[in-house]
């Protein structure tokens, strides 16, 4: 059965409070697991933060970061990164959204899967 919601100003306000918040979360979360999939480093040497460029611009360069082997844009999707950012966000423990919510995660939205990639990029 399908349900019908109207929609109203103070709905739509919490509807976009918390997509903000779900986003802020992602992408926090998805700093320390691109830094470690993609080898970044940490350091304050202006060699490695030119090197820590260098990279990022290659991997955004034609969506290089969404491949499984980067270096030759082979396997589109298919990288563990995107796997460990969804198990991380929504899988990690009993009460999370994936696990309470297991439905809308079966098959995975593919706005789920446009908001994973646009936090790592």
């Amino acid at each position: 059965a399908e349900l019908t919601i109207q929609l109203t100003p103070s709905l739509v306000k919490m509807m976009t409070k918390r997509t903000s918040h779900v986003r802020g979360e992602l992408q926090t979360k998805m700093h320390g697991l691109t830094a470690s999939f993609f080898g970044f480093r940490a350091s304050r040497s202006t060699l490695t933060i030119m090197q820590n460029r260098d990279l990022a611009e290659s991997l955004k360069e034609g969506s290089r970061f969404v491949f499984k082997d980067w270096e030759t844009k082979r396997g589109i999707y298919k990288t563990d990164l995107i796997q460990s950012a969804i198990n991380h966000m929504w899988f990690a423990n009993r009460s999370d959204e994936g696990i309470v919510y297991a439905k809308y995660f079966d098959p995975l939205p593919v706005q789920t899967m446009a908001l994973v990639l646009t936090a790592v990029s």
